[in-house]
């Protein structure tokens, strides 16, 4: 299951790394009124449930399983966005755990799902067992 799975832990470590080393000074633009910094959680988090989703549903390859992969995906990548926001609070010094990065990122996971259901549509290859 490791293989399956190694994209979404090479990606959670990408995410560790950049959201708990310092910002470096950045200054959040908008574009189309919204912050760069919530779009950029949104992004980060959205990939983290399509290569969940996607090692997951190569390992377990039936189509009844899809529903439990969904929630599987939804909840890990959510507790993750959640424990990152607790350690950017309590253990860095110039990153501060932001309620709005919090959503931000629960958007990006729902967003990962649809994007997983664009490129993969209506799951058929799981039935090619």
């Amino acid at each position: 299951m490791i293989k399956f799975q190694l994209p979404a832990i090479l990606w959670a470590i990408f995410i560790y790394t950049l959201c708990l080393s310092s910002n470096g000074g950045f200054k959040s633009d908008l574009i189309f009124g919204i912050s760069t910094d919530k779009l950029g959680h949104a992004f980060i988090f959205s990939v983290q449930v399509f290569f969940i989703m996607q090692g997951l549903s190569k390992y377990w390859r039936f189509p009844f399983l899809i529903n439990k992969i969904r929630w599987i995906s939804l909840l890990i990548s959510i507790v993750y966005a959640v424990i990152i926001e607790i350690v950017q609070h309590y253990c860095t010094v110039d990153r501060i755990g932001d309620y709005w990065d919090l959503i931000a990122d629960i958007i990006g996971c729902f967003s990962g799902l649809l994007m997983f259901h664009s490129v993969y549509g209506n799951l058929k290859f799981m039935e090619d067992n």
